[in-house]
This record gives structure tokens, sequence and C-alpha cells, in this order.
């Protein structure tokens, strides 16, 4: 299987939702844009989402947002 450059993934994904979040690590901005294509695993994420909820639950530990 070929690897697409960025030029072809843009072009391939330009009508798909996107979502853009800013975040600052040590002083240093990031601009993250989140491309929302369809691809993933609804199953898959939900198996992860809920794993990981429990396992903070089980270990006390501070549950991470969404």
């Amino acid at each position: 299987m070929k690897n697409k450059t960025l030029a072809e993934l843009n072009e391939q994904f330009k009508d798909c939702p996107t979502r853009t979040s800013e975040y600052e690590i040590k002083g240093q901005k990031y601009i993250v844009v989140s491309h929302f294509t369809g691809n993933k695993s609804l199953n898959d994420t939900m198996y992860a989402y809920a794993l990981n909820r429990a396992m903070n639950e089980v270990l006390h530990r501070i549950p991470e947002t969404a």
C-alpha cells in the first residue's frame, strides 16, 4: 500500500468535519487540527473508553475528560 502525501490526504478528507484545539506545554503553544474521517471503529473506541474509565475507578485515579 502506497503512503499518501499530505496534499493527497488534504484533498481526500477536505469535506470531513474538523476540530481545532490549542494546547500550551511548557510555554509553547501547539495547535492541533483533528479530522473526523469516519474510519475509526465505534466499537473499538467505546471499548477503550470503557476500559480506561473502569481502570481509573478501580485504581482511584482522577478520570480523564474527553
